[in-house]
């Protein structure tokens, strides 16, 4: 038999027919997915989270992991409807973006020119605001989140306090992020469309979207038998049940509620350029005004993989890896969700933790990412553990220590009762304090639907303790009182940009009861001229003098009035409790003075 020579062998190997070559399956990006997703729930304490991924015009995941409902260990599933809280300002503004497609509505057109009745803390402010200011947090107005959250106003009630709330900065000068703004913008929106904000959601973008189990109401959410139930970890970092609230009246900045399958439907549109199953849903110019620098935000660089950050219209610009990317995240007491998208790419994330504050909303998102763009995965999950600790321990410290400023041996200067009454601000609207019956929180605090204690801290303050379960914690309250001796306001920062918000104290409730004015009514003398004190049809006390005109009296406390008009007078009704007075106490600035009552 002859050998070949190599060289033979090369020449032969020519003249063979090729071979096909055998393509090789693509990797799974997403292989082992299900065990990292519940590794990220473990380490985070978090019941349970959705996941919606979208690329190329295709969902690739839509799936619940964990429980919903821990004590009844209901299971997450790509149905289940959670809130998606301030991921909402991105649909508020997609729904405004068919206004602007139908030539209903302007990106820079003043507010005023849509709503005349806009009123902000100044005429200037008033009179400059655009549409688009209202949806880039660039009004000068900080978040006054206080005045809103719990609040049973309804949005056209809290609309019209906007004047109330004092501005930290000027127009288009510094980014603020700020909800009652998008609450506005979708208010606008509601009368350019001439129905509603939620019914523009629902015309504009859930029935195109065919997004059937969305909603944009607690009571949307609660219809649904596939719900989220929210928790919150409690100061040992153990998940506690944590109510959902209702958003409803401040809903165009975050009262949306939605599920992983619906949410992946929002997702192909934004990755297929305003389009979906061949129908234009939002113009490709507004999807990129919404998705393009608008204000910028400070650039903090911690991390390298993380590119400076602008905010655009309901959406936040930045880069990662170098793959340039828009989100926006969701919190509620109860709830943390996030969604990202990479344009160029056409791939879309979404994240929904039933947990206050999760940090698996962020590091899941990270992770998808990482793996969806095929690059070597960044130990988020680690990095963010370790921060997280650090701020646990810090904050357990800081409790630990009492480092929070304080007097020592100090006690309230007037008996606990004088603190009682109601307080009220024409923007935050009215506290309530109450003695709670405990010795060591002895003052309750009601306010927007939220109650709690507080504690004598020092001097005229009470302070709410540390509680991770209590909405209210850390509030500190300092009474202020008048030239008189009357606690006549409390103050308490409820907004840290601005100075703290002064509540003032309203007239005790007594002194309104027809039955208590009636024993101040009669006639009093003083050197023989006649002090008239009336009760009007409407229930007011008045106080004519011969030669004068009737003045109104404000009840202030005990049986002190104040009288309206010029000067500063006082009348004190003195005489047994619960019968007719026996005189009158003058005060004035010019002399006090007795009148008896005349018999």
């Amino acid at each position: 038999m002859m050998h070949l020579t190599r060289r033979a062998v090369a020449a032969a190997l020519l003249i063979l027919p090729a071979l096909p070559v055998l393509a090789q399956p693509a990797a799974d990006p997403l292989a082992g997915l299900d065990a990292k997703i519940a590794a990220e729930l473990e380490r985070f304490r978090t019941p349970g989270i959705t996941v919606a991924i979208v690329k190329d015009g295709q969902v690739l995941l839509a799936k619940g992991y964990g429980l919903r409902h821990v004590e009844q260990k209901l299971p997450m599933t790509a149905d289940t409807v959670q809130p998606i809280a301030s991921i909402s300002k991105s649909f508020t503004v997609a729904a405004m973006a068919t206004l602007v497609r139908d030539g209903k509505l302007a990106w820079d057109q003043p507010v005023r020119e849509v709503l005349p009745d806009f009123r902000l803390y100044t005429d200037e402010l008033t009179a400059r605001v655009s549409v688009r200011d209202l949806v880039t947090h660039r009004t000068g107005l900080p978040r006054h989140d206080g005045a809103w959250f719990g609040s049973p106003l309804t949005r056209e009630q809290l609309y019209a306090r906007l004047r109330y709330m004092e501005p930290s900065a000027g127009l288009r000068e510094r980014f603020q992020y700020n909800n009652f703004m998008f609450m506005t913008a979708g208010y606008l929106a509601g009368r350019v469309a001439g129905s509603s904000w939620e019914q523009l959601i629902d015309k504009s973008l859930f029935d195109p979207l065919g997004m059937k189990r969305s909603s944009t109401t607690l009571a949307g959410l609660n219809a649904q038998v596939d719900r989220g139930s929210g928790y919150t970890l409690d100061d040992d970092r153990r998940p506690k049940p944590q109510a959902y609230q209702a958003l409803d009246a401040m809903g165009p900045t975050g009262s949306i509620n939605s599920s992983a399958n619906d949410m992946a439907r929002y997702l192909l549109m934004l990755t297929s350029r305003g389009s979906l199953d061949g129908k234009v849903v939002i113009a490709p110019a507004d999807l990129a005004a919404m998705t393009s620098p608008q204000m910028v935000l400070p650039f903090r660089g911690k991390y390298p993989e993380l590119g400076p950050v602008q905010y655009g219209m309901g959406t936040f610009v930045g880069s990662y890896r170098g793959e340039r990317y828009f989100e926006h995240g969701g919190d509620m007491p109860g709830s943390a969700s996030q969604l990202m998208v990479f344009p160029a790419r056409r791939i879309g994330i979404f994240v929904s933790a039933n947990l206050s504050g999760s940090v698996a909303r962020t590091t899941v998102p990270y992770l998808l990412a990482d793996l969806l763009l095929g690059l070597p995965p960044v130990d988020w999950s680690g990095r963010l553990k370790a921060e997280d600790d650090e701020f646990w321990a810090a904050e357990k410290a800081a409790t630990a220590q009492r480092v929070d400023p304080q007097v020592p041996g100090t006690q309230p200067s007037r008996p606990l009762a004088d603190y009682a009454g109601d307080y009220e601000h024409p923007a935050y609207g009215r506290l309530q304090i109450a003695l709670s019956g405990q010795a060591q929180r002895p003052l309750q605090l009601r306010y927007n639907g939220m109650t709690s204690a507080a504690a004598h801290f020092h001097f005229e303050v009470f302070k709410v303790p540390d509680n991770k379960l209590d909405l209210m914690e850390q509030t500190k309250l300092q009474f202020i009182t008048n030239i008189d001796g009357d606690v006549e306001a409390v103050q308490t920062r409820m907004e840290p940009n601005v100075p703290p918000i002064v509540f003032k104290r309203l007239p005790d409730a007594r002194l309104k009861d027809p039955k208590v004015l009636a024993r101040f009514v009669g006639e009093y003398v003083i050197s023989g001229n006649p002090l008239t004190v009336a009760l009007r049809a409407d229930g007011v006390l008045t106080l004519s003098t011969p030669g004068q005109p009737a003045y109104e009296l404000t009840g202030l406390t005990g049986n002190r009035f104040a009288v309206k008009g010029p000067g500063d007078r006082q009348l004190v009704f003195r005489g047994p409790p619960d019968a007719l007075a026996d005189d009158v106490a003058v005060l004035s600035s010019w002399g006090n003075f007795i009148a008896p009552r005349k018999r």
